[in-house]
């Protein structure tokens, strides 16, 4: 595969948070935009840059590898979220990035993300020989 991902190549996307992203256990109705969705948004973020921009075959995605964020503030349901991300460091096939989510009061999450980009068929066939022998 010719993979040539470019540095600082940028994507960014909005979203509006929905009731399934959020916390359920500070205060009853409605509540926050969870840490894990934020998280879940930005690597989906770094996922589509990828793919749309240089793994357009189908037999080639990406999937994460690490995550260091901080989520810096609350955010309702029904509020508006933009997230960028950008690639910092590409080391073959692991791509590093930034990212940020931001509301429109705040920056509401910054770190980094880890991706590796993977052929789909050969992962496949490694992950059910491993299901074949973690189930004997």
């Amino acid at each position: 595969m010719d993979f040539k991902p470019n540095l600082h190549a940028k994507k960014e996307r909005t979203i509006a948070v929905k009731h399934n992203q959020t916390t359920s256990f500070l205060w009853e109705g409605e509540n926050v935009f969870s840490t894990p969705s934020m998280i879940s948004e930005m690597e989906e973020t770094c996922r589509l840059l990828l793919k749309e921009q240089f793994l357009s075959h189908k037999d080639w995605d990406s999937v994460g590898t690490l995550v260091n964020i901080k989520h810096l503030a609350a955010t309702p349901v029904g509020a508006e979220i933009t997230l960028i991300a950008e690639i910092i460091d590409i080391q073959e096939r692991r791509i590093l990035f930034k990212v940020l989510a931001k509301d429109k009061i705040d920056v509401i999450g910054e770190g980094e993300h880890e991706r590796f980009v993977i052929n789909i068929p050969r992962f496949k066939e490694r992950f059910f020989q491993k299901v074949k022998k973690l189930n004997q």
